[in-house]
C-alpha cells in the first residue's frame, strides 16, 4: 500500500514513475516501461553518449529535489542499476 501511495505522489508532482495499476494481497502491478514486450534497459546497460548522460544527470538531480521538497520522500537505493532509461 505504501509503495502504491508513494508512486501516486511522485506522478502527481510530475516525476516519471510507473503508474500503479492494481494492488492485491501485497502484489503491486505497475505500468510497463519498454517497447514491443522488451523492458526498458537499466541506465547501467543503456548505451548513451556523454552529452545525453549530462542531461540525464541534471534531470535526475531535479527529480530527487522535487521528491524531497514536494513529496517528502528520499530514494534510499538510487543507482544506475534501478533507473530505467526509456525514451518517449
Amino acid at each position: 500500500e505504501k509503495e502504491m501511495r508513494n508512486l501516486n505522489r511522485l506522478r502527481a508532482v510530475g516525476i516519471n514513475a510507473p503508474k500503479p495499476i492494481l494492488l492485491r494481497m501485497h502484489v503491486l502491478v505497475m505500468e510497463f516501461f519498454g517497447m514491443d514486450g522488451w523492458a526498458a534497459p537499466r541506465l547501467k546497460d543503456a548505451n548513451l553518449p556523454n552529452s545525453k548522460l549530462s542531461a540525464l544527470y541534471r534531470e535526475l538531480i531535479q527529480d530527487m529535489r522535487i521528491m524531497f521538497q514536494k513529496c517528502r520522500l528520499v530514494h534510499a537505493d538510487l543507482s544506475e542499476y534501478n533507473i530505467l532509461y526509456h525514451e518517449g
